[in-house]
């Protein structure tokens, strides 16, 4: 079966839930995620690779990444998404897809929520939409979902969303500050048994 061209395939958007607006990054979010990492900043240290330089997340230098983000969505490199707090207008949780193969129609999806939404069952909802969006919108076949052994919260998040453990990889995770940690993995193949949850695209 021909595999259409990924930059012809259409990813519509926005994604809404009861509680967000989740959209792909715009010019002018640098300055934005930039307050939120510095906000975040322990607990992302603590578990995101690329959470290791301080001074590496500026308002300027987040903006600049923001703008290859952006080329990336446009070629379906990446689909990297903000999800804005529709009641406040905050954002308060960036999500999205990596490892995408549009042939194979597979693809893992990630989250951080920024420290002052935490607790509120922001993760679960962005995450439940991630995986109804990526079955439902980009017709996938699977979507993987891993975290660093340790990190409590992901590992309830995958579970309650009914995610099929695969196994750990030993010590597959590199850690900011070099320690390396155990990456469980987790799959969905489908939409079944995922708690319910009204979502909608453009």
């Amino acid at each position: 079966m021909a595999v259409p061209n990924p930059v012809l395939i259409d990813v519509p958007m926005p994604i809404r839930t009861p509680r967000l607006t989740i959209r792909p990054k715009e010019i002018g979010d640098g300055a934005m995620t930039a307050a939120a990492v510095a906000e975040t900043w322990d607990e992302l240290n603590r578990w995101m690779r690329w959470a290791e330089n301080r001074d590496a997340f500026t308002a300027e230098l987040m903006e600049v990444r923001n703008r290859h983000v952006m080329a990336g969505f446009l070629l379906r490199q990446t689909i990297e998404l903000i999800g804005i707090e529709t009641r406040t207008s905050r954002p308060v949780v960036w999500c999205g897809f990596h490892d995408i193969d549009w042939e194979a129609r597979q693809c893992a999806t990630g989250y951080w929520v920024r420290k002052s939404a935490q607790g509120q069952g922001i993760a679960r909802e962005a995450a439940n939409a991630m995986v109804r969006y990526a079955f439902g919108a980009l017709r996938m076949q699977r979507v993987g979902l891993t975290h660093s052994g340790g990190n409590e919260a992901s590992r309830r998040i995958a579970e309650r969303l009914g995610f099929t453990f695969e196994g750990i990889q030993r010590k597959a995770n590199l850690l900011p500050g070099g320690n390396c940690a155990d990456r469980y993995c987790y799959a969905r193949f489908g939409t079944d048994g995922l708690p319910r949850l009204e979502v909608s695209w453009e």
